[in-house]
């Protein structure tokens, strides 16, 4: 018996080595899994990055395999943090989940306190509306329990849903303790103007009207309303020396049809999708990261400053709270909770001021539009118009703000360079273009007074009713499928010719002309005619190239024709070839034919021997 107590022994020994040789399970977050896939596609091969992330070539495998479900998990604004991708069931609950999530963060976004009881309380009710709409043979039950509601925090990364309505309890002695301690770090690390920076996000209903127009009235009862409430949000920033950051705007569609053959990368913004609308931490990593560090950058550069950035944000959801240790050039100080309203930089006017711009240069381009075609209506240039149209809009309001505004933002945020703000009075400024707004609707008798605009232009715009959110959704699907059709239709992409720029050209010397017959003051006229070509002289540079391109791609199939065929025109020893169209053109001594006979048919140039 003891021998074969001894022979078992060694194999009971190699079972539980092998045991405690088994790597432990390791909990992979979201952000890892995203780094993974980027280094991936970068070129790194699986087992560099087997090696440098210490994980296996089996679970790198894995992780590049699930690219799909990781970018829908991202687009979804599920946490960075998140380590399990969860597959929820299909059907009404499905659907008041991605509702109610979409409903959540928008009173996130108004910093309105929320609940368990009020989440519970809205699930019931778009589950109620939502079952109505499934008919009479969905029997399903849902009664919101708290196993549900475990799961569904855990789904979508609500570890606290709570927050705190910042105007009514904002703390003036956080506020005073964080200027003392935001000036001592300015002092320490030697800022300047130029280097200090802050950001915020905005809602922007980009198509809505005021509610006492007809063209709202109207729209109430006709198919895409909808639209009429749909938002974006637009992330705005700058500096105390009163620089601003390019927009960077967050839609629902990734390729919007309206975008069609136009490179996002030459938009006026920096443009990114997100289903729900809403900046995410990953976005925001983003901006920062691959926009914004570039952008400080360059702008350092050319002012001859350090790259040395202090950022100021808020502490909002989407902000990742580690994003201070991702750029060694950018150090991000956040606000204190509750005291946004107080010292935020992008609060204190340049919001207010951007909205009201917004809404004077789309009011102008609408009327401009109806004026322009007598068939057109109001409402039909409110159908037509779309996102694209919006950006241009967008981009054109950033810049109507101007650097006196960016500047006065601060002096509620800094207790040093406030000897060199500019006088700008918010109230007043704002006012002044809401009354341009109204003049320019009541020429079209739309009926509207300020009350109607700055109602319109509110920061906290109402909540979003369960019908409105159903609407948006589906909206997004429609966007979604009208982006898919618009990727497969096959269109001639937007490019350069030399014809379709002579012709642009030559309508705009006939447009020039007609402005020149009418002005009777010829000064004006030369100086908004050199003006003019000076702003198109980008197009001009343009059209040069392109025609001398075309040139010597012309004289090339000539010279390959004249090859095939038997030289035409004399070759002397410099190189010059005189075609019989009169074309010249220089070439090489090396592609000269060597030791043969050139014939020269109808040419003026008497010595024609041999070369």
């Amino acid at each position: 018996m003891p021998p074969a107590a001894s022979a078992s022994a060694p194999k009971c020994t190699k079972s539980t080595a092998n045991v405690a040789s088994k790597r432990p399970r390791r909990a992979i977050d979201l952000e890892t899994k995203l780094n993974v896939i980027k280094d991936y596609e970068g070129g790194k091969s699986v087992m560099v990055i087997a090696r440098q992330s210490g994980m296996s070539h089996s679970t790198i495998a894995t992780i590049l395999k699930n690219k799909n479900k990781v970018t829908e998990a991202i687009k979804g604004s599920a946490s960075l943090k998140t380590t399990r991708l969860t597959k929820i069931r299909e059907g009404p609950i499905s659907d008041m989940e991605k509702l109610l999530i979409t409903w959540i963060e928008d009173q996130r976004q108004k910093r309105i306190p929320l609940s368990t009881m009020t989440i519970t309380a809205k699930a019931k009710s778009l589950f109620a509306m939502l079952k109505e709409k499934a008919g009479p043979n969905y029997n399903v039950e849902f009664t919101a329990s708290s196993g549900w509601f475990k799961r569904f925090k855990n789904r979508y990364s609500l570890h606290n849903a709570k927050v705190s309505r910042e105007s009514a309890s904002a703390d003036m002695k956080a506020a005073e303790e964080f200027l003392e301690t935001l000036d001592k770090l300015i002092i320490e690390g030697n800022y300047l103007p130029e280097q200090i920076f802050n950001m915020d996000e905005t809602s922007l209903f980009w198509k809505q009207m005021p509610k006492r127009t007809f063209i709202h009235k109207e729209a109430k009862s006709i198919p895409g309303f909808k639209t009429f409430k749909d938002r974006i949000t637009v992330l705005l920033g700058g500096n105390v020396a009163g620089y601003k950051l390019k927009p960077f705007v967050i839609w629902h569609s990734e390729n919007p049809r309206a975008f069609k053959h136009i490179s996002k990368h030459t938009l006026p913004v920096y443009y990114r999708s997100n289903k729900k609308l809403w900046m995410t931490q990953l976005l925001f990593q983003d901006a920062l990261l691959n926009c914004y560090a570039n952008e400080m950058e360059k702008y350092c550069l050319e002012n001859n400053i350090p790259f040395k950035i202090l950022l100021i944000v808020d502490n909002a959801p989407g902000h990742p709270p580690f994003i201070g240790d991702l750029h060694p050039n950018i150090k991000v100080v956040f606000l204190p909770p509750n005291i946004t309203s107080l010292i935020q930089p992008m609060d204190q006017g340049v919001v207010a001021a951007f909205k009201a711009y917004y809404l004077r240069r789309t009011f102008a381009q609408a009327i401009a539009a109806v004026e322009e075609d007598t068939k057109k209506t109001l409402m039909q240039f409110w159908k037509d118009y779309n996102i694209y149209d919006c950006i241009k809009n967008l981009a054109w309001a950033w810049g109507d703000v101007t650097k006196e505004c960016m500047n006065s933002i601060w002096k509620n945020t800094l207790k040093r360079f406030v000897h060199d703000f500019k006088g700008f009075a918010k109230d007043e400024e704002v006012a002044k273009i809401n009354k341009a707004v109204v003049e320019m609707a009541n020429n079209f008798n739309m009926g509207v007074d300020e009350d109607d605009i700055e109602e319109l232009l509110e920061v906290v715009p109402e909540e979003l009713t369960n019908e409105e959110l159903l609407e948006l959704e589906q909206e997004r699907i429609a966007e979604e499928a009208r982006a898919k059709v618009a990727a497969e239709e096959k269109e001639p992409p937007r490019e350069f010719t030399v014809k379709g720029l002579a012709e642009a050209f030559g309508d705009l010397s006939k447009l020039l002309k007609k402005f020149e017959n009418m002005d009777p003051n010829v000064e004006r006229f030369s100086i908004i005619e050199r003006n003019v070509h000076g702003a198109l002289s980008a197009y001009k540079q343009i059209y040069d190239e392109i025609k001398k391109s075309s040139t010597r791609g012309h004289i090339s199939e000539i010279l390959k024709k004249e090859a095939q065929a038997g030289p035409l025109g004399c070759i002397p020893e410099q190189g010059i070839v005189i075609t019989d169209d009169s074309s010249i053109c220089v070439i090489g001594l090396e592609d000269l034919p060597v030791g043969q006979d050139v014939e020269v048919q109808d040419s003026d140039i008497d010595d024609s021997g041999p070369v």
